[in-house]
C-alpha cells in the first residue's frame, strides 16, 4: 500500500513538472508555428519523459505500413491514458488528437494542447464539432494526421468496446487513408481509475493503410466494422480480446 502510495505520488509530482515547465514554452513557440509542429515536437518530449520516468517502455511493429510525409487517419483501441503518450512518442506522423471539450478545461494542460492543435470536440454541440474537425480537414497535409480513440473513452481490462464514427466519416471526407492501430497493454500499466503508473512494456501494432477512395458516406457502417475487427483481431491474437 505504501509503495502504491509513493509511486502514485511520483507519477502525479513529476507529471506537473514536466506540464509546468513545457506548458509555457508550447504556448511561445505556438506563437511562431502555423502548422503546430513545433508544439506538438514539445509534446512529444513531455510524452517521453513521463513514460520514461515511470519506467514504461514502448514496442511498436508495423512502421513499414506507414510513411512520414503522408497524411493518414489512425484509430485506435483505447484502454488507459498512457495510449496517447505511446503513439505519440513512437509514431512519427505530427497527430491530431480528438479530444473531448472537458479536457479542454484542464489549466495549462488545456491551453498547451490547444497550440499544439489538440482538436477538442463537445459531443453536445454537433454543429460546434462538426466545424471544428471541418477546420482541421484543411490542416491534414504534409503527414499531419488526425488520431481517433474510437470508443470514446477508455475501456475497462482491455475490452475492446463499441466504435463511434467519427474517425470514418472524417477520413471519408478528407479523402485520407485509414491506418488502423492496436495499442496493448497499456491498461495493464495504468488502468483507467488507478493513481500508479507500474513499470512495463506496452506494446503498438500499426496495420496497413486502408484506402478509403472506394467508399462513400454510405459505406461508413462497413468500413467502420472493417477497422474494428482488424483491432479485434490483433487483441485475440495476443489473448487480450474479450
Amino acid at each position: 500500500m505504501l509503495l502504491n502510495g509513493t509511486m502514485a505520488f511520483w507519477a502525479a509530482v513529476t507529471t506537473i513538472i514536466y506540464t509546468l515547465i513545457l506548458g509555457p514554452l508550447v504556448l511561445f513557440i505556438s506563437l511562431f508555428s502555423k502548422t503546430g509542429r513545433a508544439p506538438y515536437g514539445l509534446g512529444r518530449v513531455w510524452a517521453w519523459l513521463i513514460m520514461n520516468t515511470n519506467r514504461v517502455k514502448v514496442r511498436i511493429q508495423g512502421l513499414e505500413n506507414i510513411e512520414k510525409k503522408r497524411s493518414y487517419i489512425f484509430i485506435s483501441n483505447h484502454s488507459s491514458n498512457l495510449d496517447p503518450l505511446a503513439v505519440a512518442w513512437k509514431l512519427p506522423n505530427p497527430l491530431r488528437f480528438i479530444g473531448k471539450q472537458s479536457l479542454e478545461k484542464i489549466p495549462l494542460f488545456g491551453w498547451a494542447a490547444r497550440r499544439a492543435k489538440v482538436i477538442f470536440i463537445d459531443r453536445s454541440d454537433s454543429p460546434k464539432s462538426i466545424d471544428r474537425i471541418n477546420q482541421a480537414i484543411k490542416e491534414l497535409k504534409d503527414g499531419i494526421s488526425a488520431y481517433f480513440f474510437a470508443e470514446g473513452t477508455r475501456s475497462v481490462g482491455g475490452n475492446l468496446q463499441a466504435f463511434k464514427k467519427g474517425g470514418v466519416v472524417l477520413a471519408l471526407k478528407a479523402k485520407l487513408p485509414i491506418v488502423p492501430i492496436t495499442i496493448l497493454d497499456g491498461h495493464k500499466l495504468f488502468p483507467k481509475r488507478a493513481l500508479r503508473i507500474k513499470p512495463g512494456v506496452m506494446r503498438v501494432i500499426v496495420d496497413k493503410p486502408i484506402d478509403t477512395t472506394p467508399f462513400t458516406e454510405e459505406d461508413r457502417e462497413t468500413l467502420l466494422e472493417k477497422v474494428r475487427s482488424i483491432i479485434f483481431r490483433n487483441l485475440q491474437r495476443q489473448g487480450a480480446a474479450s
